[in-house]
């Protein structure tokens, strides 16, 4: 099952609902320290400013050839959500979270060609 999405207009910091912890730490980019974050993209760009670790590394050699939606459908991780925020002004930008414990696998019939995720 893709990660379920929740689009919605914010223009404040969003924050972790898993840990409470924001997402971005003002100037200084996303919180690498927070273990529920997966991702963040930001549309208006079409860049990846955080993909994290915890993804298989199939996934993140590619990932700069995918959208967010793509590896909402590539994957399948427990609990995981990916919030889908419209910053107005600044464009849509994505945000992925999951509980810490969550196991991150691909969704069945996932595969990898030569450049990118089929």
């Amino acid at each position: 099952m893709p990660l379920s999405t929740i689009k919605f207009r914010y223009l404040g910091q969003v924050h972790s609902p898993f840990s409470g912890l924001p997402a971005e730490l003002n100037d200084e980019g996303p919180n690498q320290t927070d273990p529920t974050l997966l991702f963040v993209y930001y549309g208006m760009v079409s860049e990846w400013d955080y993909v994290s670790p915890r993804f298989p590394s199939e996934l993140t050699r590619f990932v700069d050839n995918l959208e967010p939606a793509d590896v909402a459908e590539s994957l399948e991780i427990d609990g995981a959500i990916m919030l889908v925020v419209d910053t107005d002004w600044n464009g849509v930008n994505y945000y992925g979270f999951a509980p810490e414990d969550s196991e991150i696998r691909f969704t069945e019939g996932v595969g990898f060609a030569e450049n990118a995720v089929e």
